[in-house]
């Protein structure tokens, strides 16, 4: 599997000249608005392509999210790749039936499921207190 992180770091470093920071941080308020709205274009031209039946506009755009996405993660310190692990824990946990608009068969939560916050958040106090 390619990794994906070095190579957003590289590019957050190289090209946008961004250091993570050294806790996990929200950065600002402005800069989070400005990665809501450029997560919204990628949205955008993900639906975009999709309607045309565009395949190469559909990957670029999932392409395009996840750099963006990853992206910001990294500019915001958090250690993503704990956070990914907590996450897909906690959806490999989910079971096969109705979603909650009972229109489609999708993964839902079971009963008794524990969402990823907990290990997410033990994951962010390790690295803040590793700094």
């Amino acid at each position: 599997m390619f990794d994906m992180l070095n190579d957003v770091a590289d590019f957050q470093e190289e090209v946008l000249e961004n250091l993570p920071e050294s806790r996990p941080t929200l950065v600002s308020s402005k800069y989070c608005i400005g990665q809501t709205v450029l997560l919204a274009e990628e949205v955008a031209e993900f639906s975009e392509a999709a309607e045309a039946g565009n395949i190469v506009g559909v990957a670029d755009a999932l392409a395009d999210v996840v750099y963006v996405a990853l992206g910001t993660a990294y500019r915001m310190g958090l250690p993503f790749a704990e956070i990914w692990d907590a996450v897909h824990s906690a959806n490999m946990r989910k079971i096969f039936g109705m979603n909650k608009r009972g229109v489609e068969i999708d993964a839902v939560k079971p009963k008794n499921w524990v969402g990823p916050e907990a290990a997410i958040a033990r994951a962010i106090n390790r690295r803040n207190n590793n700094v």
